[in-house]
């Protein structure tokens, strides 16, 4: 496979796979207690606070993808040597994954920028690109749950540091992209003042309010599983599960984009939502619960609503421009959703247990299919709005 967007994502999203599903595991085995863990769960998404507006403007600026994302990998694999020799100090752990996760976040917008030039935007050629990333996870997921079971979780920062390896070694054969990612000046208002605009607001409200609801799913469900018996191998195979739901919705989305509109394919999105945390909530130890819950990622948060976010953020900001506007969805969304939403789902775990957790989650599902509403409300006022995205509907299925 040519090294590019689509090994870029399957070697970044690889990591990402060892590391997401396991790590709330490994801070339980070494001493750490659930509102410790709902903390160091939440130091990812405060650095996607500060990590992806330096690094997306850094690109916006200077277009140079390939120097950045060696940077990244090459300060990310350091750390994570470094990860393995602090046992259980607690400050220690802070304060590596807040430079690792600094580090690392360079990598997931630069390459969305990128997979969305060589795209342009058509979600269903984003979608066969991003499908890498999804790959990546599979295969990551699958073999470090079974290596865990035997080698013991406390292995898990020697792992990562061999995943941090192999994406730092794509970064250095990464080539130069074939279109420049800042040939056109950005246009109208700089992005982050844009976010006053009404459907802007309540679209980033939307997205806040999405990562808000799964972070207890990122930090937390792992461990609700382990707890309720399932083996690190099940575990492992419950988040496979949903991943491959976001490769069937990858081989269909572009049919879905033909045949209705981006924020109607949003609010969907949050609905699911809704239903899943629901389900994990009320559905204990019940296998079939784990089953259609996973499967439900392929809609909640799996491709599905990751493209349509991906479009619109096409459509809304102009070329020079996204590089910042994916800073801001993941500023928003990972960053302060995720950070806000992690710490509020380990308080609700500590103070009324797992389930109240995942039910604190579907209400903020809910309160973003609010936004949504809104923000479809502002977004087809506008009959220029409503007429570009039946002409873009038109343009996709001829």
């Amino acid at each position: 496979m040519q090294v590019g967007a689509r090994t870029l994502f399957f070697a970044y999203f690889a990591m990402v796979g060892a590391l997401a599903p396991y790590i709330s595991l490994y801070f339980a085995d070494i001493g750490m207690s659930v509102a410790q863990i709902g903390v160091l769960m939440a130091v990812p998404q405060v650095t996607r606070i500060f990590g992806p507006p330096f690094w997306g403007a850094m690109l916006d600026r200077h277009g140079r993808p390939r120097r950045l994302l060696r940077a990244s990998a090459a300060l990310g694999l350091t750390v994570m040597i470094a990860f393995a020799w602090v046992g259980a100090h607690y400050a220690a752990l802070i304060a590596l994954l807040a430079v690792f996760h600094f580090t690392t976040s360079a990598q997931s917008p630069i390459a969305e920028t990128m997979a969305l030039s060589d795209s342009s935007g058509d979600p269903g050629a984003y979608g066969s690109i991003r499908m890498w990333g999804s790959i990546g996870f599979i295969v990551a997921v699958a073999l470090t749950g079974p290596l865990l079971d035997v080698l013991g979780v406390r292995r898990l920062p020697a792992l990562l540091a061999l995943m941090c390896a192999a994406l730092l070694a794509v970064a250095l054969r990464l080539p130069a992209p074939r279109v420049p990612l800042t040939t056109a000046p950005a246009r109208g208002a700089p992005a982050w003042a844009r976010i006053r605009e009404p459907v802007l607001a309540a679209f980033f409200a939307s997205c806040f309010l999405m990562l808000f609801a799964h972070a207890a799913l990122y930090a937390f469900y792992s461990l609700h599983l382990d707890r309720l018996g399932y083996s690190k191998t099940a575990i492992g195979l419950a988040w496979t599960l949903g991943v491959l739901a976001e490769i069937v919705v990858f081989r269909v989305q572009r049919r879905l984009f033909e045949r209705t509109d981006t924020l109607r394919l949003l609010a969907f999105c949050m609905a699911g939502a809704v239903v899943r945390f629901a389900l994990i909530g009320a559905g204990g130890d019940a296998l079939w619960v784990v089953i259609v819950t996973q499967l439900l990622h392929g809609i909640t948060f799996g491709l599905l609503h990751h493209s349509v976010v991906m479009a619109l953020l096409h459509r809304w900001f102009a070329t020079g421009q996204q590089g910042r506007a994916m800073a801001m969805y993941t500023t928003i969304g990972y960053g302060l959703g995720g950070s806000s939403g992690g710490i509020s789902a380990g308080w609700l775990w500590s103070s009324l247990g797992p389930s109240a957790a995942f039910y604190g989650a579907a209400i903020a599902a809910l309160l973003g299919w609010v936004a949504v509403a809104a923000c479809r409300r502002f977004d087809y006022a506008v009959p220029q709005v409503r007429d570009a995205d039946r002409d873009a509907r038109a343009n996709r299925r001829g």
